[in-house]
């Protein structure tokens, strides 16, 4: 409890150095795992997740898993080809403990794409009905199980596009091998049916566009496999030159060195440019940060790192950072737990609590959601 008021402490004085003015962002937290397990294993996660504070976590809904063979009716929840099984586990188990849901679908079945890989870029059709039956499942007027499942407002339409590890191709080859992009018109038409069709399942639901992954730069020579990523900025002004509806923009920053200092794009310094472009697919938007965090040690995702006491540091930071652009609403702390591809994590692999997880619990006290975002 201590360790809490001087996490406490710290943050408020983090927070004053900003002035008074400061947005308040709300504090999320993010656990991969939850997909992996059910029953009682899923339930002691459950707790373990709301133990932190939290009351906003982002869930990865994995389509390929859901639904293996094609239904005959995609839009409809019911159809047998679905099974929903987990998820309504976590998304009623989330509500139980009082934290909102915003819930992402990616990871394409081998029947929605012309490769069947699950990377490949699902056909827009395919994946909008699959959205649609997502919102209408989660629509909070849906029966099953014996009762109402919970709403879940929130529908983030994919994960990391521009990133190859996600969407395949980002590019093809052009005049002298020169790079032409195309992972973001071929996002932005998922988009733009995603959009159209979970309205349709419900009105009331919010649709988050982009979940853009944290790349710098385009190629300029795109490799005969197509597999390079596309700048966070290239992607975020090509999708808008599509025009696709959206409610709110999503992307994701890792950033090397603090969350105040660091400059490169992507990071908390150059939103603003990110925003311009956004404002051209819907003025004012929120921002919604769904993954951002730093690694304690080297994995072959992330080569850069840092302490475990820098990592508590610069949780702080990342919310001041945040505070001090109006626009972003929900800033999301990947991951909960290390695990051997991941160590971002507020916790070690063997499940022991790093210095930032106090720092979150503060900041999840300090940022907690806005009227209308509760489940």
């Amino acid at each position: 409890m201590r360790t809490l008021r001087a996490a406490l402490a710290a943050l408020a004085a983090l927070l004053a150095a900003c002035g008074a003015a400061a947005a308040a962002p709300i504090a999320s937290l993010q656990d991969d795992n939850l997909v992996n397990v059910s029953g009682p294993a899923l339930d002691a996660r459950l707790d373990a997740l709301a133990a932190t504070g939290a009351k906003a976590t982002r869930v990865d809904v994995l389509w390929r898993e859901v639904a293996q063979t094609r239904p005959a009716d995609a839009r409809d929840p019911r159809d047998p080809a679905y099974d929903w099984s987990r998820y309504d586990q976590i998304v009623r188990g989330l509500a139980a403990r009082g934290v909102a849901t915003l819930m992402d679908f990616y990871l394409t079945p081998e029947w929605a794409s012309r490769t069947g890989s699950p990377t490949a870029a699902p056909r827009a059709a395919d994946g909008a009905r699959f959205a649609a039956a997502l919102a209408r499942r989660y629509s909070g007027t849906f029966a099953a199980g014996g009762g109402a499942l919970p709403e879940v407002r929130r529908i983030e339409v994919w994960n990391e596009p521009n990133l190859p590890g996600f969407w395949n191709p980002q590019c093809r080859r052009g005049p002298r091998g020169k790079a032409l992009l195309v992972s973001p018109s071929a996002y932005a038409s998922l988009l733009a049916a995603s959009y159209r069709e979970i309205k349709a399942a419900n009105p009331r639901a919010i649709v988050v566009g982009g979940a853009a992954g944290p790349a710098g730069a385009s190629p300029t020579a795109c490799p005969t496999d197509g597999r390079a990523a596309v700048g966070s900025l290239d992607f975020v002004r090509r999708v808008a030159d599509e025009g696709p509806p959206i409610d709110a923009w999503s992307m994701h920053i890792y950033p090397i060195g603090s969350p105040l200092q660091a400059f490169f794009v992507p990071s908390w310094s150059t939103l603003p440019q990110v925003i311009r472009q956004v404002d051209r697919l819907a003025p004012g938007a929120p921002i919604h940060i769904t993954e951002t965090g730093y690694h304690t040690s080297y994995n072959r995702f992330h080569r850069y790192f840092v302490s475990e006491e820098q990592q508590a540091a610069w949780v702080d930071e990342t919310m001041v950072a945040a505070s001090r652009n109006p626009r972003v609403q929900l800033v999301t702390w990947f991951n909960f737990q290390d695990n051997p591809r991941w160590t971002g994590g507020l916790l070690r692999v063997d499940g022991t609590r790093k210095p930032a997880y106090a720092r979150f619990a503060a900041a999840a006290a300090a940022f907690p959601p806005p009227p209308g975002w509760g489940p």
